[in-house]
């Protein structure tokens, strides 16, 4: 008699493709990946620490967090170089004008980061948000994440005396 194989079993909500396309529509909107909602920027190239909506710690608390949305933008400016040099190619072909491709793809090398930095920052929230799931201790909710009053009153004392 044949015995049966059971069904594999559903793959961990955390893993979802739906969830990672989710996380990144939000991300490439410079929204938090998490709740969507927007300002988590201050100025182009500053994150806030927190975000309104959902109170989700934007850095995630790792002394080298910083490292994967380096890494995201840093593959993002090699594919947008590759790409530019690519199309001038084939768009200039057979007269290629290298001096003024070399000057181009060398001002893309410059702003291209600089543009694409926020939307690498909110890329890799997305990403690590799939692999590792919102837990308690990514959220600044009811003051059970903050640093300690006395520390933050110390330093806002040490602040005000200093200006004056």
């Amino acid at each position: 008699m044949k015995r049966e194989r059971p069904p594999p079993p559903p793959a961990p909500s955390e893993l979802q493709l739906s969830r990672l396309s989710r996380f990144l529509g939000k991300a490439l909107l410079r929204r938090c990946p998490n709740c969507g909602s927007g300002g988590i920027f201050s100025r182009w190239l500053v994150m806030r620490d927190v975000c309104a909506g959902c109170h989700l710690r934007l850095d995630r608390g790792e002394h080298d967090y910083f490292l994967g949305s380096f890494v995201v933008n840093f593959v993002a400016a090699e594919l947008l170089i590759c790409a530019g040099a690519l199309a001038g190619i084939l768009y200039t072909w057979p007269d290629v004008p290298w001096t003024g491709l070399k000057w181009g793809l060398m001002a893309a090398v410059i702003v291209g980061p600089i543009v694409f930095y926020p939307f690498a920052k909110t890329i890799w929230l997305a990403i690590d948000l799939t692999f590792r799931p919102l837990t308690r201790a990514d959220l600044v909710g009811h003051g059970e994440n903050l640093p300690k009053e006395g520390a933050v009153g110390a330093a806002r004392k040490g602040f005000r005396d200093r200006a004056g």
